[in-house]
């Protein structure tokens, strides 16, 4: 008796697990911001300031600039790379990597342009240079 109730409920248990749910990635609490680092090192040796994005009165292109110092007593070099976005997020531009060079301490900033009218927002992406 103890074993036809064990067969059964053996049965039933693997009769209920025949339909698995599909795996969801987890959603991302931090939205993302207009400049990234790459690494913490990166992030604790450069100080950046409040990005600025103009558009131009011909060609309505959008004109980034991030303020942009070494941090530390020491010469950094990094590169740099600017995503451009569509009102509705859409990449509609991406630069490819740009070399820049931090003088210790002293304040610089990275500029650069969309090529097309429809960029409504960006992102700037800083590395190491490579």
């Amino acid at each position: 008796m103890n074993k036809a109730i064990a067969i059964l409920l053996i049965g039933v248990l693997i009769g209920c697990g025949g339909v698995k749910a599909p795996k969801q990635p987890r959603m991302d609490p931090y939205r993302p911001g207009q400049v990234h680092v790459t690494s913490e090192d990166l992030r604790k040796k450069t100080a950046v300031g409040e990005p600025v994005a103009t558009r131009d009165e011909v060609g309505r292109l959008l004109f980034v600039t991030v303020p942009i110092r070494a941090a530390t007593n020491l010469k950094l070099y990094v590169d740099y790379r600017v995503t451009f976005f569509d009102s509705a997020g859409a990449v509609v531009e991406q630069t490819g990597w740009m070399n820049k060079t931090l003088e210790p301490n002293v304040p610089d900033q990275i500029v650069v342009n969309s090529k097309t009218p429809r960029a409504a927002n960006f992102q700037v992406d800083v590395r190491y240079a490579q």
